[in-house]
Parts: C-alpha cells; structure tokens; sequence
C-alpha cells in the first residue's frame, strides 16, 4: 500500500532533485522512498543509536603523528622523571 506524503523542501532543491531523478531515469518518489527507507534502517542499528565515537575514531583523534624533536622529546622526559621523583 502506498501512502501520500506532503514535504515541504527548497524549490531549488526540488528542482535539482527532479532533473538529477530526470537524468537517472528514477522517479523522485522512489528515490525520496529509497532514502527513507535507508534512513530508518541506520537509525534502527545499533551502531547508529550511540552517539559516542567509535573506537576507532577515538584512537585516531589521539595518535596523529606529532613532530618533536629529539632534544624536546629527552627534555619532556627529564621534567617527567623530575616530576615522577620529586626532585
């Protein structure tokens, strides 16, 4: 059964939709009905409930290579060690 849904979108939109759907040979209610379709699948994963990053995502933000030097490197590790020490 199909149900007649009303939208309200930017004519512009609606105009570039409707000849991108023209070029594809698709009617733009199977490709709004496809995309609502997709949509509520990803929204009903589990993955897409979490709104914390990934794993992955996390570890990345944190291991980006960073450029020290040598010298800068065995100066962090000194303050580090005096720090450790209490000296």
């Amino acid at each position: 059964m199909k149900t007649k849904l009303t939208l309200n979108v930017d004519d512009k939109i609606v105009a570039r939709a409707k000849r991108a759907s023209a070029r594809k040979k698709v009617s733009l209610s199977s490709v709004v009905e496809d995309y609502l379709d997709k949509f509520s699948e990803r929204s009903l994963s589990p993955k897409s409930k979490s709104k914390e990053p990934s794993l992955l995502e996390r570890i990345r933000k944190y291991t980006h290579p960073v450029d020290i030097t040598d010298e800068q490197l065995d100066k962090q590790r000194e303050e580090y060690l005096r720090k450790k020490h209490v000296l």
